[in-house]
């Protein structure tokens, strides 16, 4: 895992999973192209706060979006590896623009 070799390193980074708890661009193909017939895009995702933890990294977690800077400014000036786990609305999927899937020719 990254956050291992940062670890092992000392490398200070700063990782922000932004949790959806799916694969987003999946359901969101899925919602536009198979009229919201989901198969397989919701996952089960583990806190990646506490996951960072049992790495020795630091964990910060952000359930709102009033949360999540304090969260990056903390993972920021800890001094070691960090990951802030943000709490996506799962709905909030973008969409495809469906004409870049249009054969264009050539």
């Amino acid at each position: 895992s990254e956050i291992s070799t940062a670890v092992d390193h000392g490398i200070n980074t700063v990782t922000v999973v932004m949790n959806n708890k799916c694969w987003g661009a999946e359901k969101a193909y899925q919602r536009d192209f198979f009229n919201g017939r989901y198969i397989g895009a919701d996952v089960s995702s583990p806190a990646f706060d506490k996951l960072a933890e049992l790495y020795g990294a630091r964990g910060f977690r952000a359930d709102t979006l009033g949360q999540m800077a304090e969260a990056i400014e903390a993972a920021l000036a800890c001094g070691k590896p960090a990951v802030v786990d943000v709490a996506v609305d799962p709905a909030a999927l973008y969409s495809f623009r469906r004409d870049s899937f249009k054969h264009r020719g050539g």
